[in-house]
Order: structure tokens, then sequence, then C-alpha cells
């Protein structure tokens, strides 16, 4: 901890759980668990996606896996991190690191990401040369400045005329206009376990009856968009699910 000015919450570890001081720790089922604990979801930005949906703060005290324990966690602070050696910028977006080699999660250790959904904070000074500890702000999802500024990043529009099929990622602009080109487009989904709470708004902007169809990574079918009408899509974080209606 670089800084006193933090927002603490009091919550339970998990029972037969361990935590360390400085460990990154989320919210299941009503009790705190560190991020190496998190179940594996299939890749280290899955398992990044869904830890930041979860994420609480930095542990302030240490357990020893009895039951009913209760942490002291820093919801909203600065703090010196480890990380991979590199160079940083003021603002550069951080998630935990992935264990090397293994998809699970580092317990205090941080890493560089480009997408909004996986952050948990940023770095708050300029390192022009390698470095191997960083100093960042962790906000945990009791704070509200970083999910608005995951929601803000994605408020975005693409407005596009397709010459292929396209694919989006989980950080592609939320509202996408897109005229099919001539044919009908498959619009490929990202995948869900790296999508949890993300949403489209996908519009049809057709100029002749080409319709757009809205596939889940797998290739199954969620919804088809006719000419002229609108979906929502959204993930679960299991499944993609769609509402689709005619403009008015």
């Amino acid at each position: 901890l670089r800084h006193t000015d933090v927002s603490h919450i009091v919550a339970p570890v998990a029972s037969g759980v361990e935590v360390e001081i400085g460990d990154l720790v989320y919210l299941e089922n009503g009790s705190l668990k560190p991020a190496s604990a998190l179940a594996d979801q299939g890749s280290a930005s899955a398992n990044q996606a869904l830890f930041a949906t979860m994420y609480v703060g930095v542990a302030m005290q240490a357990t020893t896996g009895q039951s009913g324990q209760l942490v002291r966690v820093a919801a909203d602070g600065v703090f010196q991190m480890d990380c991979p050696a590199s160079t940083w910028k003021l603002g550069d977006l951080v998630t935990p690191a992935p264990q090397s080699g293994a998809n699970t999660l580092e317990d205090q250790k941080v890493a560089a990401c480009s997408r909004p959904e996986l952050a948990i904070g940023f770095v708050t000074q300029n390192y022009d040369s390698p470095t191997t500890q960083v100093k960042v702000r962790l906000i945990g999802r009791p704070s509200s400045l970083l999910q608005l500024t995951r929601l803000e990043q994605r408020q975005k529009s693409n407005v596009e005329t397709l010459t292929a099929d396209k694919s989006l990622t989980a950080d592609a602009p939320r509202i996408q206009v897109l005229d099919p080109g001539g044919m009908g487009r498959n619009i490929t989904l990202p995948p869900e376990g790296s999508s949890p709470g993300i949403d489209f708004l996908i519009h049809n902007a057709a100029d002749a009856a080409e319709n757009l169809m809205i596939k889940s990574p797998s290739g199954a079918t969620v919804c088809t968009v006719s000419q002229n009408q609108t979906a929502l899509v959204y993930c679960d974080g299991s499944n993609w699910r769609a509402l689709v209606g005619n403009n008015n």
C-alpha cells in the first residue's frame, strides 16, 4: 500500500481458504477468495474477465483458513505490485497476471491489458525503463469509477458496410450499425467466458432483404437480424442471448 486514502470493507473468507496480506481477492457466494482460487474458465483472458466482475480489493490482513474469519479489504487504493518486466504509461490498464505456463491467476501480480472489461485498475505514473514493480490504483467492484470507465470505453459506435463475415471482440464498440453489403453475413460474437456482462446493440442497415446472422463462437445461431431490425445481444457468462425487434 503506497497511500492511506483507501476505502475499506470487511468481509468473511471462505472456509478452508488462506489469504495473505496483499492478495487480490474476489467475492463468491458471500465469501472472499484469492485470485488463484478462481475456477479455470479455459483461458487466461476468460479468467481475467470473470475475476474483474467479482474483484473486491486487496487484502489488508492474513487468515489461517479457519471458518468465519473476517478480513479488512482495501476496495480502492494505490499499491505497488509485482509485474512482468515492461515499460508503463500513466493510465495503462492492469489485470491479474496469469501464472507462468497456466491460465490460473496470480494473487499478488498484475499485467497489462488493453481490454477495459479485464481491468481492475490503472497505472499511476510513467515508467520509461522496464520495471518489475508498478504503482497502480486498484478499484474493487464496490467502487464505481472503473465500471464507468469500462462502460465509457464501449459506448462508441461502428458504422460499416460489410464485404465479408465479421467477428466481434469483447472490447468492440457497443453499437454496431452494419450494412450486409449485398448478401447475408455472419456476425460472430466473442467467447462467452471472456464476455460476462458484455452486450451489443446490432442494427441491420441493409438497403435490401439481407440478413445478419448473429453466431456464438461455436457457430450456433443466437438470432437473425433482418433488414431494419435491431438486436440487443448480451452474455450471461455462459451463453449469448438476444432480443430482436423492428425499429419504429
